[in-house]
């Protein structure tokens, strides 16, 4: 009996012990509150349009042929388009064609190539155009760094990434002497009197676009707004600043070709190598020999290709390079030192020839 007394006391005394854990236990949790914070988050637009043209001027049947630049701030890749849109989306409709592209967009700042085109049949109006980046989304990632993108450049930007590429052989250095950086080295100091100097923003796209060509063509460009003394250690200099350019240019130029180098020469350059000149009426016409000789003239109308896939383009002989319709383009007359005429305009004068002078090749382009 006293057994079962006992028994008793201590069943009690543990259902007492666990009545009290369990109690103990449920206050503890009961009690307990996991700390927390709440956090900002934010998903940004990542394409920006940081540059584009200031304006349009066409008459109806004409195309321009113009660049958007964008910025990519994300860490990945993008597919863009542009949109387009006139004010008037009757006159759009009915009269203006836009280019219609899928851009790839790496990160960092991208220039990418459109056009316009409007209508022979169009009457004439003022209008304003509204340009949009669109994202269409994210490329799939890979373990690679991700290539340069294969953007379609400009028929004339095409034809000078080529001839850059023809005239430097396997060269892989560019040094491009630009309006712009010369006229940030100039314009405050002893180029104040000089001009009228160009719209920057002008400068700005003839400086991307040769950056556009050369970069798809494989090289790696510096730029500078003065020739420097010694160009022995790029591969390739091309020149389209004309106030970089002076008489006593000429024949450091000429040495560096002889001995091995690669010039491209484009645009009006080569009247400043013969008069010293910082606005835009030099005079002297006359092309040294190392550039092929013959005489810079002015010229306009259309540019067509006369020879079949120049450089290894998809170029052919009778395709239109472009069509102004002012005639103060320049031109070249004819190379007096047998150069392969590549492009010409329609007057007959000259828009695009190479030359080869000692154990260098120099590349002339009116414009790009």
């Amino acid at each position: 009996m006293k057994d079962g007394k006992a028994r008793w006391r201590n069943i009690s005394f543990l259902c007492l012990i666990l009545l009290l854990a369990s109690t103990v236990s449920s206050g503890i949790i009961a009690g307990y509150s996991p700390s927390s914070e709440s956090i900002p988050m934010e998903v940004k637009e990542p394409i920006e349009i940081s540059n584009y043209p200031m304006g349009f001027s066409l008459f109806p049947g004409e195309t321009e042929e113009f660049n958007v630049t964008v910025q990519n701030l994300a860490s990945v890749n993008y597919s863009v388009t542009l949109g387009f849109r006139l004010n008037d989306t009757e006159y759009q409709a009915e009269y203006v064609t836009f280019s219609n592209k899928t851009y790839a967009v790496i990160p960092g700042e991208q220039t990418l190539a459109a056009w316009l085109k409007v209508s022979p049949q169009a009457p004439n109006g003022n209008f304003l155009v509204t340009v949009s980046a669109i994202r269409g989304g994210e490329e799939a990632p890979t373990s690679q760094p991700s290539p340069s993108p294969e953007l379609s450049l400009a028929p004339t930007l095409e034809l000078l990434g080529s001839g850059a590429r023809w005239a430097a052989g396997n060269g892989s250095s560019a040094l491009v002497i630009n309006w712009k950086d010369t006229y940030d080295a100039h314009h405050l100091a002893d180029g104040v009197e000089w001009g009228p100097w160009p719209e920057e923003s002008t400068m700005d796209n003839w400086s991307q676009s040769i950056l556009q060509a050369l970069e798809k063509a494989g090289f790696n460009v510096e730029s500078a707004g003065d020739i420097p003394e010694n160009l022995a250690d790029y591969d390739l200099v091309v020149i389209h600043s004309y106030w970089a350019v002076e008489p006593t240019h000429s024949s450091l130029l000429s040495d560096y070709v002889s001995n091995g180098g690669s010039v491209v020469i484009l645009a009006g350059v080569p009247c400043y190598l013969n008069v010293y000149c910082k606005d835009w009426w030099p005079g002297g016409s006359a092309l040294p020999e190392w550039l092929g000789g013959g005489f810079y003239v002015n010229a306009g109308g259309t540019a067509t290709v006369t020879v079949n896939s120049p450089f290894g383009t998809s170029l052919l002989a009778g395709d239109t390079l472009l069509h102004t319709d002012g005639y103060s383009c320049a031109a070249v007359s004819a190379p007096a030192n047998n150069g392969q005429v590549v492009a010409q305009w329609s007057s007959g004068s000259v828009f695009a020839f190479t030359n080869e002078f000692g154990q260098g090749r120099v590349y002339y382009q009116a414009i790009f």
